[in-house]
């Protein structure tokens, strides 16, 4: 019994920090029937080029297998991302969805630059295209990609990891419906350069689409912080509150995309009502800011003097090669082990 307790208390610090989003059930279902619609859209696109001869529709093929890795990795990220925090990921498994989407934009982005280049290779080199094949093939397509977009759309606005997947698919729609449009123009004015013409356009409409979750998700890597444009705001509101008199330090960070994490460090005037400013601050904090995760270290100016002398006499005994390395110094107990 005192094992179980024992183990109990150790791991009740990292339940209670858990941020519980609202559970999409048909998140995932829908990304693996999208993984799996890729692979026939990719295997139909395959064909289609092999009887038409179009170098549009083997491109558009390998959109749609970079996707299905893309989909794979989307599918891993909802699988992870959702884990409780442990002794050893403190802060849970947010990140690996803000990874899965930075790797993601990577792949967007070398799939258009991949486009563009063969957009000016068929400037230079014309092919004749089977046409009526073409046209079945890309308009089959369409049909299989809309269903995708169509999964996707709805469980897409607040995640950056699933938005990062509406946008391959979206990628797919845009680019069958170039070489659609372009089999129809080809077919009936032979204006051949029209299909590489469309190619380039709307790979730099991806390619800017993907520059976009490249930077956010980046930012969000780099622990920027999400109040940046509105830290004076931030400030006034927290010295506000009655007995604040400064913020000694400040830090406010993304977990992933709409869940915000924020630590104070706040020095209060010397025998304020320590109770009364907490809960006016988390209150602040959690209903006007919408930070999910709050730290807060109240400190009168004796506390803080305390402190700050901990802090400047440790900084000064840490040789310049220690720093960086964590150490654990102080001893447990032998009854510590003893269960």
């Amino acid at each position: 019994m005192e094992k179980d307790s024992h183990s109990s208390s150790n791991f009740e610090p990292f339940a209670r920090q858990a941020i519980l989003r609202p559970k999409r059930k048909d998140a995932l279902r829908s990304l693996v029937f999208a993984f799996f619609l890729s692979i026939g859209i990719f295997s139909w696109e395959i064909f289609g080029s092999t009887q038409s001869k179009s170098l549009a529709l083997l491109a558009d093929a390998g959109h749609v297998i970079s996707d299905s890795f893309a989909f794979l990795l989307s599918i891993f990220a909802v699988l992870v991302s959702d884990k409780k925090p442990n002794a050893k990921m403190n802060f849970g498994f947010f990140r690996v969805e803000v990874f899965a989407a930075f790797l993601n934009s990577i792949l967007i982005s070398a799939i258009s630059i991949f486009i563009i280049y063969e957009a000016v290779q068929r400037f230079r080199h014309h092919q004749e295209i089977e046409t009526q094949s073409m046209l079945v093939f890309s308009l089959g397509t369409i049909g299989l990609n809309l269903i995708s977009v169509w999964l996707l759309k709805r469980i897409s606005a607040d995640n950056i990891n699933l938005r990062t997947a509406y946008l391959h698919v979206l990628n797919d729609l845009f680019g069958t419906i170039a070489v659609l449009v372009g089999a129809i123009l080809i077919r009936l004015f032979a204006w051949t350069w029209i299909d590489p013409l469309l190619s380039l356009v709307l790979s730099i409409f991806i390619l800017r689409a993907a520059a976009i979750i490249l930077k956010e998700s980046l930012l969000i890597l780099l622990e920027s912080s999400p109040t940046f444009d509105e830290w004076d705001h931030l400030k006034k509101d927290l010295l506000h509150i009655k007995g604040v008199d400064s913020l000694l330090s400040a830090h406010t960070w993304t977990l992933t995309k709409g869940i915000h994490a924020c630590a104070f460090r706040v020095q209060i005037t010397q025998g304020s009502d320590h109770k009364k400013i907490l809960k006016e601050a988390y209150e602040l904090l959690r209903g006007e800011w919408k930070f999910e995760q709050i730290y807060l270290q109240l400190e009168d100016p004796s506390t803080t003097h305390t402190i700050d002398g901990i802090i400047a006499k440790t900084l000064h005994d840490i040789d310049s090669e220690e720093w960086g390395h964590h150490h654990h110094t102080h001893d447990h107990p032998a009854h510590h082990h003893s269960h």
